[in-house]
């Protein structure tokens, strides 16, 4: 009982002095004056523009680098532009790997399985990146 009387005393006390505040009412402009706050967020997201970290200039550099690493042979004349050391991996030949994966069955559902989340992964890679680059423009 003693709840109830607290609660009615709070209703009464918030009733009064609702009553007592006074009604505000924007400014004639206040439309406009917001559609420009508005426009003029739009502007600075505007001025946002992606701009990728590596260009496809440098990265048709680091690929033909890359080519050029692997296929241009350097041990063919006595200097190349650096020497490289030597290794010899005769070790190899003492470590044995053949039955390592004799035993070892995948069924073709788990081979399935795997090609098909590839090839969703992929899918999901290229749908994000449209998205993302939609989204920032």
């Amino acid at each position: 009982m003693g709840g109830n009387k607290h609660i009615k005393e709070i209703d009464a006390f918030a009733k009064k002095y609702v009553k007592e505040i006074k009604s505000e009412t924007p400014s004639l402009d206040f439309t406009s004056n917001l559609m420009n706050s508005i426009q003029q967020l739009e502007m600075v997201k505007s001025a946002i523009v992606y701009k990728p970290l590596i260009s496809k200039k440098a990265w048709l550099f680091i690929f033909v680098a890359i080519i050029a690493v692997i296929f241009i042979p350097f041990h063919s004349s006595e200097k190349g532009l650096f020497s490289l050391p030597e290794v010899n991996f005769s070790f190899l030949n003492k470590l044995n790997f053949s039955g390592m994966f004799q035993d070892v069955n995948v069924s073709n559902t788990t081979v399935i399985i795997a090609l098909v989340f590839g090839v969703l992964l992929s899918i999901q890679i290229v749908y994000l990146k449209g998205f993302f680059e939609k989204r920032l423009s």
